[in-house]
């Protein structure tokens, strides 16, 4: 024991003394002891300490300040010194204080809450800004120079006394003690300079406790020893060891030192073991009990050694050798010591744990005599139980074992905690000759470990392994830099276990898990069952780390005698304090221990760590970290579902965390955003793959958040600029007005009496209905007359505002925070499990159409009025004109979005609105964005057209304001310098006109020629002069329509006749109706060719010359085709003269020459009077309709001689209009109707008939005159060659029809083939009852030796000729008709001064 003297100052000053005194300062006399219980406020400055070399850094205690005098006294630099503080500082804006202690909430779920305490030592605090401030990190995360030495210097720890209420911190130069309750920022503080200061920085820092008070004192006091020298102060009291006793001149503090210590040795803990005194434990293993009193309670140090296996305890000179030559000659370093009560007053049983498994116990007494009570190693037990209770462990080397710590598990429970909880019965005994322990230990592999709570019970025979509660959330090894080693505690009533790491605290349960099946099962299995246990993760920086740690026990109820000291935290449930350096004090606070025995136990969530997250994790200055440690243990699905029901609480203010009632609604909702982009960031942050539907919910919800804040500040705008006693906005008045089924209603009952605010706090997930509702605002106020023009005029204002503003808004959120929700912003989430965007329901859209339309009426209404005459606001009728093409827009792309949200749906409903809106959209693209052209929007409606790649519209409105421009040049009310102004702007916009063509080219240019031509005839297009790259032509070129002005333009502008040629072929072979135009464009074409022939000359290869030909082919069979037709056509002609009208003329042709046709084949007669109409309005027919028409007519008797057979004109229709199977069915239609058209059973009676007779018969056929025509094409052109049997014409269209037929009613094609059948049975009677088949070749045989005949005669008629004497030559056809039109006369035209003609019988007659 150490007294100390009058000179020497006392246990804060230095312990080198020296004989000679020292001299007064000359402004000083004698030195003044300070006045009793003074304290002083100490500076930020107060123990500054200077700055020292690198590993030279060297702490001395500090000496008397003699400049400092007062005049009461001196401030003794060895004397301790108080803090007091005036007033607690105010918290940030935005922190959380929790029930008016000052304290500010970090996080909160279902378990527990985390909370920052406000007391903290000035001096602290300061500290912990300044290394803020210069630990700053260097390029790949490390911390170089000044800043790393100046944390090694600063490093410091302590402990947390809850009994007493108070917190102790130690430094290598300074211990601090504070009340750690006190609800002020800067609370009393106790500092004491150390008086053996550590040499240097790196050594283990001084070591220190708290000693209970003394019967005459309420304050504890206070112990520190230094680990390296050993030297020990005692204090018996905080506040009196700050106090000299003014007339004595003494201090109440005592000193010594441990003798004994090995070289190398040094003290690594102090355990309390009151009232028995404290255990020091040595790095070498050994232990040491310490008293700091002695018998009579006196203060008085004494350390004595406990005597075990655990280390060498051997004194002398070999003994210190061998502790000088190694350091390591103990059996395992000490992980952790700790003390419960004896069976009798003053006793303490000590027990040690090594990290390898050994584990040591004794009984101390108050006067320091020991006993060792058991020596057991259980490493193999405690592997064994963690390898068989956790397979996880498997994996991780045996040889990495270590125990960290342990705690005592409480006595004295309750039977109701005891029941519930998973610790073995030993939790029911009370002897003193058991200790019931709770380890804490660890597997380890490279950046990895595995922890486990281990439950050991030490009786009489021995230790034994209980319980293994495996640690599943957190892996992270320790650091071997941490100040603090990690600890455990298990606070009454035992429940709930704090596992406090150097950045981290876990929170476990110690609960049964529940009874059931499949927890049976789980553990048949040795699945883990599912307990709560979380993390509460702090960040990662140098100076932030847990220095300190102590717990906080419920009182009343027989825990804890509940005594009346004034800074003791009183608690219901279990609490962990944690010294947070860099921080300052934290309070983990289990919210009701009663629940986690309870049946529905508080458990981890994936929504509880999303709030966590998002409503603590924004704030920039929370110690704790909410992401990136480690993932969630919960699958994608659930953590979206969980993210889905947060989104929505934040946006109607259904979590706890937000006002319900804020004094600035503004605020509530801008912090509502920033949960919200929280809530998207730490999603972010974990790396799942959320589905395409919860990204694009949350997405939503953000957007309705950020537009409902930006329609609150637009009400708040509107209020402001309305007069006073007209503040019910547009905004105010839909609040009020949504149906009661569509919104939260008030409860006036409660004092809800505000029904906007109540509106934006409760219902913006609805905020669609919302906005939506504007119009209907404005069609109620306006059909019900409640407010004049001008009212009215101001509603419209602020509803298109808020609408367009609200949607614009809306879709900017989207466009820019897409890529942060992971959805491409122009693709619509579609499908049954997505809801239609809300910014395109079925009321927004339909209302917005409506609000547009009402729009055009309303600046209609007044757009004559001159603002003076006017009774309303000409400024908000401006502004709603300037605002009408933005609506416009947003209306259009609602539409879009519907539509395309409706194509990608499965419900048939969606569906077919989604195309009704795609139809509505495609009608109001173009006339909405035309009609803002009437309220003089010209280039508005032309950006809006370009933005919706909407040519139709942006060709209507360009041209027609250069129309405009140009007719208003002319008008006669306009000036000469008006008109020429005009001019040159329409000159400007034909510019601006032709740089469209070069944007969008033919998208664009082909509609503005469209219009132009409609507007200014096909001259205004050819005239065009800013149409760089020929899009003029191109239009033409591919419009069918515009063929016949195509052709001009290619030979007048482009001089392309081939080109023109092969248009006017195309237009007159497969477009050309009429058959006068067909015969023009065909000759034009056929006369283009000839000449593009003559222009190229020789040049033209073969490939154009096969082309040519192919093409001069086509339009002379086109061309053959029309004659035929203009011969039918003169042979119908005389038989409606007396037509009136078109339907007359028709019902004349089909009354003259459908004789033949049979009155009841009805499906024939309608054939015949469609085409028939078709020829009298002079369609080009198609070759069917001419075959149907040459076949069914009667013709004139004499149309022989006229226009040739008309069953042989038909054959040459099939040839030069038919091609393939189709000629094939079309010549046996032909022959088949031939056959049909005489009656064969007259022709093969031939009884009682000479040859000249039956000759006569056969050559009234139409079968003779068909064949004697074809025989005599024949000689002309032999590929001719359509003959075809009786037998072989059967059959044909019986079946099915030609390709006209396709497209008509199955009724009328039945019709058809019915009557077909009819033909074909005809001709079958005639072949099997008149021998047609055979009278078929006697036909043929008598018409090919009747040309035979008639070129013979023409032959030598033409000899005979020629060798005539005469002046005249004889002009002789070379043809057995002349006119080649099939007739079965010869005719022989001898030409001379007059004509005279002979005619030879012909036919049979002439064989």
């Amino acid at each position: 024991m150490f007294s100390p003297t009058l000179h020497e100052g006392g246990p804060a000053k230095g312990t080198r003394s020296s004989r000679r005194r020292q001299r007064p300062s000359p402004d000083t006399s004698l030195q003044q002891p300070k006045a009793k219980r003074q304290r002083v406020p100490l500076s930020e400055t107060t123990f500054a300490n200077p700055d020292v070399p690198p590993e030279m850094y060297e702490v001395k205690a500090d000496k008397i300040d003699i400049q400092s005098a007062k005049r009461d006294g001196i401030e003794n630099a060895g004397a301790t010194r108080k803090e007091l503080s005036v007033r607690s500082k105010k918290p940030k804006q935005g922190e959380r204080s929790s029930k008016g202690d000052g304290s500010i909430v970090l996080t909160t779920n279902n378990a527990f809450t985390v909370s920052k305490l406000p007391a903290l030592p000035d001096r602290l605090r300061a500290d912990a800004q300044s290394k803020a401030e210069t630990l700053v990190p260097s390029k790949g995360g490390l911390f170089r120079g000044q800043a790393l030495l100046n944390f090694s210097k600063d490093r410091q720890h302590g402990a947390i006394y809850s009994s007493t209420g108070y917190a102790l911190s130690l430094t290598h130069t300074h211990s601090f003690v504070w009340p750690y309750t006190s609800t002020t920022s800067s609370p009393e503080t106790f500092i004491f300079t150390l008086p053996y200061p550590s040499k240097h920085a790196s050594d283990p820092l001084p070591l220190g406790s708290l000693v209970t008070p003394s019967a005459s004192s309420d304050e504890p006091g206070l112990v520190i020893v230094m680990p390296m020298s050993g030297k020990i102060a005692y204090w018996e009291s905080i506040s009196s060891a700050a106090t000299l006793d003014f007339i004595r001149q003494q201090r109440t503090g005592v000193e010594d030192s441990i003798s004994g210590m090995y070289s190398g040795e040094h003290v690594t803990q102090i355990v309390k073991a009151e009232s028995a005194g404290f255990v020091l434990v040595f790095s070498t293993g050994r232990l040491a009990s310490m008293s700091v009193r002695d018998a009579h309670g006196r203060p008085g140090i004494t350390v004595q050694f406990l005597r075990s296996g655990l280390g060498g305890n051997a004194l002398g000179f070999f003994g210190t050798i061998r502790h000088a030559l190694s350091s390591t000659a103990f059996r395992g370093e000490i992980a952790a010591a700790r003390t419960s009560h004896g069976s009798k007053v003053g006793e303490r049983v000590v027990v040690a744990a090594t990290s390898k498994g050994r584990l040591h116990s004794w009984k101390i007494h108050r006067g320091g005599h020991h006993e060792l009570l058991a020596d057991s190693d259980i490493r193999d037990r405690l592997v064994d139980a963690i390898y068989e209770a956790d397979p996880a462990t498997a994996t991780f080397p045996q040889d990495s074992f270590e125990v960290l710590d342990f705690t005592f598990v409480p006595r004295g429970l309750e039977q109701k905690y005891i029941a519930v909880s998973r610790l073995s019965e030993a939790l029911t005994h009370e002897e003193d000759s058991l200790q019931h322990a709770l380890l804490l230990v660890s597997f380890s592999k490279q950046h990895q470990s595995r922890y486990s709570l281990v439950e050991v019970v030490i009786g009489p025979e021995g230790p034994r392994v209980g319980i293994v509660r495996p640690v599943t959330s957190y892996t992270s090894p320790v650091r071997s830099g941490s100040t603090e080693k990690p600890r455990i505690y298990l606070p009454r009533p035992g429940l709930v276990a704090f596992i406090v790491f150097d950045r981290a605290v876990v929170v476990t349960s110690m609960v049964a898990p529940p009874d059931s099946p499949d927890a049976q099962l789980q553990k048949d299995s040795h699945i883990l069952p599912h307990t709560f246990e979380d993390v509460v993760d702090f960040r990662d920086e140098e100076t932030l780390q847990v220095v300190g740690s102590g717990v906080e026990e419920p009182t009343g109820n027989g825990h804890v005698q509940d005594d009346m000291r004034p800074h003791r935290h009183r608690t219901k449930s279990p609490t962990l304090v944690l010294l947070l350096q860099g921080v300052g004090t934290v309070r983990i606070a289990v919210t009701d221990i009663d629940r986690f025995a309870s049946d529905t136990p508080p458990e981890v969530t994936a929504k509880s760590k999303l709030e966590q997250a998002v409503f603590f994790g924004v704030k920039g200055d929370n110690p704790l970290v909410f992401q990136g440690k480690r993932d969630l243990p919960f699958s994608t699905q659930e953590i979206g579902n969980a993210a889905i029901e947060l989104s929505h609480e934040i946006v109607s203010s259904k979590t706890p965390f937000i006002a319900n009632l804020p004094a600035s609604l503004e605020n509530n909702m801008k912090s509502r955003v920033v949960y919200l982009e929280g809530l998207i960031a730490y999603l972010n942050s974990l790396r799942i793959d959320l589905d395409t539907r919860t990204r694009w919910m949350l997405l939503y919800n953000a957007e309705k958040m950020a537009v409902a804040t930006w329609i609150w500040q637009k009400h708040e705008q509107f209020i402001a600029e309305r007069p006073k006693g007209d503040k019910k906005t547009l905004i105010s008045e839909t609040a009020v007005y949504i149906n009661e089924h569509q919104k939260t209603e008030l409860n006036p009952a409660v004092g809800q009496v505000d029904p906007v605010r109540h509106w934006f706090i409760n219902d913006v997930w609805r905020l669609d209905i919302f906005v939506a509702w504007a119009y209907q605002i404005i069609k109620y106020h306006f059909t019900e007359r409640l407010a004049d023009e001008a009212g009215i005029n101001r509603l419209v204002w602020e509803a298109v505002t808020v609408n367009n503003g609200a949607l614009f808004e809306a879709r900017q959120f989207r466009l820019t925070r897409a890529r942060q929700y992971g959805v491409d912003p122009k693709d619509i989430a579609g499908g049954n499990a997505m809801h239609e965007p809300w910014t395109a329901t079925y009321f927004i859209t339909n209302n917005l159409k409506r609000l547009v339309e009402f729009c055009y009426q309303w600046l209609e209404r007044y757009s004559g009025q001159s603002p003076e005459d006017a009774p309303v606001d000409p400024r908000l009728l401006e502004s709603i004109r300037h605002l009408l093409p933005s609506l416009t827009s947003q209306y259009l792309t609602s539409l879009v979005e519907f539509s395309t949200w409706a194509a990608l749906s499965d419900d048939a409903q969606a569906q077919e609105r989604g195309r009704t809106y795609q139809q509505t959209y495609g009608e109001d693209v173009y006339t909405k964005i035309l009609r803002l052209k009437d309220f003089n929007l010209w280039e508005e409606a032309i950006d809006l057209a370009k933005e919706y790649k909407a040519f139709d519209s942006l060709a209507e409105v360009v041209v027609q304001q250069i129309l405009a421009l140009e007719q208003s040049a002319v008008a006669g009310n306009t000036t000469d310098s008006a008109a020429q102004e005009n001019l040159a702007l329409a000159k400007l916009k034909k510019q601006k006109m032709g740089r469209l063509f070069d944007e969008y080219e033919e998208s664009f240019a082909f509609r503005a020629y469209e219009v132009l031509l409609d507007s200014s005839g096909v001259q205004a297009v050819l005239d065009f002069p800013y149409d760089k790259n020929g899009y003029a032509t191109k239009f033409l070129r591919t419009k069918p329509e515009l063929a016949k002005i195509s052709w001009i333009n290619d030979i007048e502008r482009e001089k392309d006749i081939d080109h023109a040629a092969e248009t006017l072929l195309d237009l007159g072979l497969t477009r050309e109706q009429q058959v006068w135009n067909k015969k023009i464009e065909l000759s034009l074409g056929k006369l283009a060719l000839l000449a593009d022939e003559a222009e190229q000359g020789d040049s033209v290869g073969s490939e154009s010359e096969g082309r040519n030909g192919v093409n001069l082919e086509k339009i002379h069979h086109a061309l053959e085709l029309i004659k035929i037709q203009d011969a039918l056509y003169s042979q119908i002609l005389p038989t409606i003269q007396e037509g009136v009208d078109e339907s007359a003329e028709v019902e004349l042709a089909v009354k003259e020459h459908a004789t033949l046709i049979p009155k009841r084949q009805k499906a024939f007669h309608q054939v015949f009077e469609d085409s028939i109409s078709r020829l009298l309005r002079h369609e080009a027919l198609q070759p069917h309709t001419l075959v149907d028409l040459l076949t069914l007519a009667s013709l004139p008797s004499n149309h022989n001689d006229t226009i040739g057979d008309q069953f042989y004109l038909a054959l040459k229709v099939a040839k030069y209009g038919l091609k393939g199977e189709e000629r094939s069915d079309a010549e046996r239609l032909i022959w088949r109707r031939c056959f049909t058209r005489d009656d064969w059973k007259r022709v093969n009676e031939t009884n009682e008939k000479g040859d000249l007779d039956q000759l006569a018969t056969v050559g009234e056929t139409a079968a003779y005159h068909t064949l004697f025509a074809v025989v005599d094409e024949q000689h002309s052109n032999p590929k001719f060659h359509p003959f075809v049997r009786p037998s072989d014409a059967l059959g044909v269209f019986t079946d099915s029809l030609d390709r006209r037929f396709d497209n008509m009613d199955d009724s009328f094609r039945n019709k058809l083939l019915d009557a077909m059948r009819w033909e074909d049975k005809q001709l079958r009677t005639w072949i099997d009852k008149a021998q047609l088949e055979a009278w078929y070749r006697t036909t043929r045989e008598c018409a090919e030796k009747t040309v035979a005949v008639t070129y013979d005669r023409l032959t030598a008629a033409k000899k005979a000729a020629t060798a005539a004497a005469g002046a005249q030559v004889p002009q002789v056809q070379t043809r057995a008709n002349g006119t080649a039109n099939g007739s079965a006369i010869t005719r022989l035209v001898l030409g001379g001064g007059g004509e005279e003609r002979k005619t030879m019988p012909g036919g049979l007659f002439a064989l």
